[in-house]
């Protein structure tokens, strides 16, 4: 695991260095030594997605492929397996909160929000996302897909739950989570990470799985 030394040594490198850093606004690097410790903080940023609330009288598995969804892998465009924004619009609602302002998130309620910057890992670098302890005891939980993947380049997408009884009022621009990063083996490869090149949340398609199908066809 990186250190606070290591981390800002990675963010020192030249442009077109394969072992760079880059996280957009640049962390203070001079604070990042003082607390010394091994992860970088991330602030929130202005984009939210929220669900709306659904008419249906029925429960319905979100999982349940759709016919682009059941296509062979091979046949799926490149982005399938990203955000659909017709799709999105169907069912969620964007919301943009500027710099001074609040976006409340009511007990029991659940939107996907944003970090402020824009990473960028080299392909020798992996990590994952922790939520900060300070927002957890007041009943903000924050997840993410929690691992980072070497090559990963864009802003995170930020799973945020209201688990408390009050509401807790979230703000752009304040720290909202945590990142830790690992050294790997060095690679060969292009690939920049499936959720790579987002700078909103958005919603994805899951991947397919011919297990899942097959059980679940067995049942029917």
């Amino acid at each position: 695991m990186l250190n606070a030394e290591d981390i800002c040594a990675r963010l020192g490198l030249e442009p077109g260095d394969p072992d760079r850093l880059s996280i957009v606004p640049r962390p203070d690097e001079s604070a990042l030594k003082s607390r010394g410790g091994t992860s970088v903080d991330l602030r929130l940023g202005r984009w939210f997605r929220s669900f709306k609330p659904s008419k249906s009288s029925e429960a319905k598995l979100w999982l349940e492929p759709e016919p682009l969804f059941m296509q062979p892998a091979d046949t799926l465009p490149p982005d399938a397996q990203r955000a659909t924004p017709g799709r999105d619009a169907m069912r969620t609602s964007e919301h943009f909160v500027r710099f001074g302002k609040n976006f409340v998130l009511h007990p029991g309620r659940f939107v996907l929000g944003v970090t402020m910057e824009w990473l960028t890992l080299p392909q020798t670098l992996s990590g994952y996302v922790s939520g900060k302890s300070s927002l957890g005891r007041h009943g903000l939980v924050i997840e993410t897909a929690a691992g980072l993947h070497p090559g990963f380049s864009g802003c995170l997408t930020l799973e945020l739950a209201n688990v408390g009884e009050v509401p807790v009022a979230i703000s752009p621009g304040m720290e909202i989570c945590q990142i830790f990063l690992h050294e790997i083996a060095a690679r060969e490869s292009d690939s920049v990470g499936t959720f790579s090149g987002q700078r909103k949340p958005a919603i994805s398609l899951p991947k397919q799985d011919r297990i899942f199908d097959l059980l679940r066809g067995a049942h029917r």
